[in-house]
């Protein structure tokens, strides 16, 4: 019965498409597992402080959601070096710019957000 105000939805967003672009990117990282620890606790801190009174929890979790499943959509890999390969003398098969699990949580990732 009350509006609830706010940035702190869209904020848990691009937590959220942080948490993904990570998942996502897992093998580009040196330090992979000081990475997802350190964002694991930012999240985890933020939904604590959620617990307040007058704190719309609800907000963050579903930005959260959102903004997870669209860095599966609009943080794609890096394919360093997928230019240069557009110059190759034909006859030779060029590879995808994509890897194949990432069509996989694009994909499904936009179902979600259309169910959504």
């Amino acid at each position: 019965n009350s509006i609830s105000v706010g940035a702190s939805g869209a904020l848990f967003g691009l937590l959220g498409a942080m948490l993904s672009e990570l998942l996502t990117n897992w093998t580009i990282y040196s330090n992979k597992v000081m990475a997802l620890f350190t964002l694991l606790i930012i999240i985890v801190v933020n939904l604590a402080i959620g617990i307040l009174p007058h704190v719309d929890n609800f907000a963050h979790i579903g930005g959260f959601v959102v903004g997870f499943l669209l860095g599966f959509i609009l943080l794609p890999r890096p394919q360093y070096g997928w230019l240069e390969q557009r110059r190759l003398p034909t006859g030779i098969r060029l590879k995808s710019k994509y890897k194949a699990y990432q069509y996989v949580l694009g994909i499904v990732s936009l179902i979600l957000l259309i169910i959504g």
